[in-house]
């Protein structure tokens, strides 16, 4: 009998140690609930915070008994009349903590016959069962892995059956939002990390701008025409700490070069580069249309030609007119250290003087000095080192690589423009860190534009 006592005593002891956390719990749901002034979302994310496993039932509870409590009848905008409720109806909402069903009155005018959902609105809630806070995790994963992939890991993390198309559904309907401005950084934080970097330096810090390209697979909609490639032109901007690149922004998206010249212009427009703090420097191959832009958009930057895209023109020649043998590697490392001693011009003279064996050696030779005449002026590779600029693009092409590449090019991938456009513009919000923020701005105007937009009667039979 001692020993059964003992056992309901300590019994009686972890049924008060639970009763205390389940209060605890209770009343922190009740503050983050805060009916009728947050979203499901926000309520959801405050309480994972502090709870990342918790009863979907218990915030079930919680929520439903504050919105009883706290919502109130309505009153009809237009006419001013008390709305009377109509009827319930059963909400399911399947969010990341798990799935609850939210018992919504709906209230009509007497006089307008407006309809009016005070719970729906209050809680923001998504048209369909998944709620922001699923839209937001499968826009992640659906622009990192596959949308099959994207499902399996929700599905396995989450324990709801969500499929392939409704992740893709869901992840273009936020990449369709998604601005230029919106996912670049504000002229208050690029200075605030300009001045970090300046601190215990004597000149100012190099801010680059590099543009390039990556060809991306696309589906054909014409019926009987085969796949085909396109460009996906990209800039990338970053500050160089010393040895450290400090990423700013990446945009990249498929289109021509008008379309590019846009996202120049608004870059230039925003005013977010204070250019008197920074010294400007961009870094290009040899495209025209790329040095175009640069001199329409930022005129007074500093132009630098790729390094390597240089060194493969030297190549090229020397290939042709030494046939492979050592004297033209020779010739390719004196070329590389005449141009480090900013002597582009001996270089061009020489390459005049130099009789050529094949008329092939010829022809290349006329491409190579016409190529090094056009960029002389960005070409001054010692001068440029000296200063701390960079002399390659490898930024935009390591961007190419993981924004473009490794998402877009699956095999067996096809993909239509504007879905392709969409993973781009999810992946550079998240590697300009500021997917958070946009999608909040994104939940917000969806919570006006649902109380806004006119409803109609639903009869139950």
């Amino acid at each position: 009998m001692a020993a059964v006592r003992k056992i309901r005593n300590w019994s009686k002891c972890y049924k008060d140690m639970y009763d205390n956390i389940l209060d605890q719990k209770i009343a922190h749901i009740i503050q983050c609930v805060d009916a009728p002034n947050n979203t499901l979302f926000e309520i959801i994310n405050k309480i994972r915070k502090e709870y990342p496993s918790i009863d979907p039932e218990l915030v079930q509870i919680v929520i439903q008994g504050e919105l009883d409590r706290q919502v109130q009848a309505p009153t009809c905008t237009p006419c001013g009349s008390k709305a009377h409720k109509k009827y319930s109806t059963k909400k399911e909402c399947v969010t990341t903590i798990g799935t609850l069903v939210i018992d919504c009155p709906y209230y009509v005018c007497p006089k307008c016959k407006a309809v009016h959902t005070p719970y729906e609105n209050a809680l923001n809630l998504r048209d369909g069962k998944y709620q922001y806070d699923v839209q937001k995790i499968a826009s992640l994963f659906g622009s990192k892995e596959t949308f099959e992939e994207a499902a399996e890991m929700m599905n396995e993390i989450y324990r709801f059956d969500i499929s392939a198309d409704t992740v893709h559904k869901l992840t273009n309907q936020v990449a369709d939002e998604i601005s230029l401005e919106e996912i670049t950084p504000t002229s208050q934080e690029i200075s605030k990390i300009i001045e970090d970097i300046s601190e215990e330096t004597y000149r100012r810090p190099v801010l680059v701008f590099s543009a390039d390209g990556a060809m991306v697979p696309i589906r054909t909609e014409d019926k009987g025409q085969p796949h085909h490639w396109r460009e996906a032109k990209g800039i990338r901007g970053y500050l160089l700490d010393k040895d450290k690149i400090v990423h700013l922004l990446s945009w990249h998206q498929i289109s021509n070069i008008t379309e590019f010249r846009g996202f120049l212009a608004e870059l230039r427009d925003k005013d977010i580069i204070p250019q008197d703090k920074v010294r400007l420097c961009f870094v290009g191959d040899g495209a025209d249309w790329i040095w175009d832009c640069v001199k329409e958009y930022f005129p007074t930057c500093r132009q630098v030609l790729d390094y390597f895209h240089c060194s493969e023109h030297l190549h090229d020649f020397a290939k042709h007119q030494f046939a492979g043998s050592k004297k033209g590697d020779e010739w390719i490392e004196q070329t590389k250290v005449r141009l480090f001693h900013n002597n582009a011009s001996h270089v061009i003279a020489g390459l005049k003087r130099m009789k050529c064996k094949t008329a092939t050696a010829e022809t290349e030779r006329t491409k190579l000095v016409n190529y090094l005449t056009k960029n002389k002026g960005r070409i001054e590779y010692g001068r440029l080192r000296r200063g701390g600029y960079p002399l390659g693009s490898g930024a935009i092409e390591s961007a190419n690589k993981f924004i473009s590449n490794i998402r877009l090019k699956r095999s067996g991938a096809w993909w239509k423009v504007d879905y392709a456009n969409n993973i781009l513009k999810l992946r550079c919000a998240k590697y300009n860190s500021k997917f958070d923020s946009f999608f909040e701005e994104y939940e917000q105007k969806a919570k006006q534009q649902r109380v806004s937009r006119p409803k109609r009667i639903r009869r139950v039979k």
